[in-house]
């Protein structure tokens, strides 16, 4: 099945070009609300890391669990390709164990 590509201008195979999958996570317990261990991720669809992290900062709800939204530095996101089932723009929060 051939389909137009607006990038490129051509008519290529349906599926040809994929754009990569990332999930950025933010593990910094300064940083994040909760717990020690806690943790916020987003699975991001984006052509680099440095695009993904880009997403992951303008996304509300991935926002909303970081304490310092002003002075916050894109250093302490790390990006790695997902693995198994997951679902594109769903935040995943945990709050950390109370008794660490």
């Amino acid at each position: 099945m051939k389909v137009f590509n607006t990038k490129t201008k051509k008519n290529e195979d349906l599926f040809e070009t994929l754009i990569p999958t990332f999930t950025v996570c933010c593990t910094n317990d300064n940083i994040v609300e909760g717990y020690k261990g806690c943790a916020v991720y987003i699975n991001v669809s984006a052509e680099n890391e440095e695009l993904a992290k880009n997403i992951a900062i303008t996304n509300e709800e991935f926002m909303s669990h970081i304490h310092d939204k002003d002075g916050f530095d894109k250093k302490y996101l790390q990006t790695f390709k997902p693995t198994g089932n997951y679902v594109i723009g769903r935040v995943e929060y945990f709050e950390g164990d109370p008794r660490l």
